[in-house]
Order: structure tokens, then C-alpha cells, then sequence
């Protein structure tokens, strides 16, 4: 029996191509961070310093044509064993156009993940006057609030990929432009996070979490809100986002705030095939 095609959530959202901001911006993002293998379908992306951040370790298929799973992974699988890495990752920016791909690396065992992407459709809303949301400096305050920020919000592991992710933040990111901002709870600890990353003149927001004991006080929403202004005022495209189409809660979230559906990216992760 041949596999079924993985099929994105079934979620209240306008199905579309996703904007070409956002893929611009990912592939910035990527030349920025990594080394880059162009490729006629998009491109390999791999970075040895980072073996256990998949981000920086995977085939970006940009192409909205079918491509099989063959021709990826003769440019993919031998960088990454030269990086050492040791799980394959496969990102697709055309799932309409990929169900082959899919399919074929569903029925090896690979997991399939979908991310929504959003985009500020709006004017930004007011910035909440009763709640100070300020930029944290690239210093150990902020490195200790992003470590167990990573462990605590996103269960991030092993610890060795907190550590090879906070590398990069401070390494690379950071020094591009990637900035965070905060809200203190009343002892004056960061509770609240988000950042913006400005990149081919696109913004975009991540790294958004909140304490559990601190949630429910409208800090998360006081930070995306500093943010969309921030990236208006950059004259920057969006901000865009990823969000996971599962969490019904969070989609509704950024959808109070003027964020809209533009479209599905899906993932592919699974182990490396025998040699």
C-alpha cells in the first residue's frame, strides 16, 4: 500500500502561497548563520559548530515542483556527516507541491511537523501603558533569562543544544541585530520574552514565552506589540512569525494582535539513512 501524503492541520485559515518576505528573510537567515550549498531545488544548509541545532542542519526545498527524496539526499547526506550531524532534516516552503517528498520520508519513519506562518495584517495596537517591556543588552542577564527560557518554555535538549544555541545567539545573532525584550516581574527578574530579528527587509518575531507563574498579566502581548512597532518603524516588511497550528490558544493570541494566516511551512526529521 502506498503511504499517505501528510496533509497540514485543519485549521480556520486561508490557504496560500507563503509570502515571499518571509522566505527571504529565511534565506538571509541562513547566509547569515551557516554555510550554504545552493542547489537547483534551494539549498543544503549545514554549520559543524552547531550539530545539535537542526535549523542550521537541513536541505531547504524552495522549488514548487515535485523533487524526490534521492536527488536531495546526495547533496544533503554527505554534508551532513561532514558536519557530523546526525539526524536529517528536510524544510519545505511548497508542502502542495511535495507530497511525494513527504510521503515517501513519512513512511521511513520520519516525523512530520507543520508550522503556521502569521503576519502583522494590521496597524500594530497600542502599546500597553501599565506594563514597561524594555531591550535587554546582550549581557549575561540576558543569556541566563534565554538559557532557561530554551529548557523551561520550549523544552529544548540535550543541554548541549542550549548551549550550541545560546553560541549562536550571542556569536552570530546578536551581532546582526537580533534584539530581546522583557518585562520584569516585581523583583525585578526578566519573566517575559520576545525578540526581533530584522533580515533582508523583513521582521520577524520568535523566542516568545513567559514564565508560567507570570502568564495571564498581558506581558507576552505587551512584548509582540513593542515588536510590531519596532519592526514598522525599521520600515521592514511584516512582522511575520511561525506558530504551531495546533495550539488553537496561541494562534487566537496573535490573532487579538492583528496577526493573520499566510500559509503552511512543513518539516521533515528522522534518523540518517544506513549507509
Amino acid at each position: 500500500m502506498a503511504a499517505s501524503v501528510p496533509q497540514p492541520p485543519a485549521i480556520a485559515s486561508r490557504i496560500v502561497p507563503l509570502p515571499e518576505p518571509l522566505h527571504r528573510f529565511w534565506i538571509s537567515l541562513d547566509e547569515l548563520v551557516a554555510d550554504v550549498q545552493p542547489t537547483p531545488w534551494g539549498a543544503v544548509v549545514t554549520d559543524a559548530r552547531f550539530p545539535d541545532v537542526w535549523e542550521t542542519n537541513y536541505a531547504r526545498v524552495d522549488v514548487a515542483t515535485e523533487v524526490s527524496v534521492a536527488t536531495i539526499e546526495a547533496v544533503l547526506l554527505p554534508s551532513l556527516l561532514r558536519a557530523g550531524v546526525r539526524v536529517e532534516h528536510l524544510v519545505s516552503f511548497h508542502h502542495e507541491a511535495h507530497g511525494e517528498l513527504l510521503a515517501e520520508l513519512s513512511a521511513r519513519g520520519h516525523r512530520i511537523s507543520w508550522d503556521l506562518a502569521m503576519v502583522l495584517d494590521a496597524t500594530p495596537g497600542a502599546i500597553a501603558e501599565d506594563i514597561a517591556v524594555e531591550e535587554l543588552p546582550p549581557a549575561d542577564e540576558l543569556w541566563t533569562a534565554a538559557a532557561g527560557s530554551m529548557r523551561d518554555s520550549f523544552g529544548i535538549e540535550p543541554a548541549a543544544a542550549v548551549e550550541q544555541l545560546l553560541t549562536l545567539e550571542r556569536a552570530v545573532l546578536a551581532p546582526a541585530g537580533k534584539r530581546w525584550f522583557a518585562v520584569r516581574d516585581e523583583h525585578g527578574r526578566p519573566v517575559s520574552l520576545g525578540t526581533l530579528l530584522v533580515l533582508g527587509g523583513t521582521g520577524y518575531v520568535d523566542n516568545v514565552a513567559t514564565d508560567p507563574a507570570a502568564r495571564g498579566r498581558g506581558y507576552a502581548g505587551a512584548i509582540v506589540t513593542r515588536i510590531a512597532h519596532e519592526t514598522r518603524e525599521a520600515g521592514a516588511a511584516g512582522p511575520f512569525l511561525l506558530t504551531d497550528p495546533d495550539a488553537p490558544a496561541v494562534v487566537r493570541f496573535y490573532e487579538r494582535r492583528g496577526f493573520a494566516s499566510a500559509g503552511f511551512l512543513v518539516s521533515t526529521k528522522g534518523s540518517m539513512p544506513d549507509a
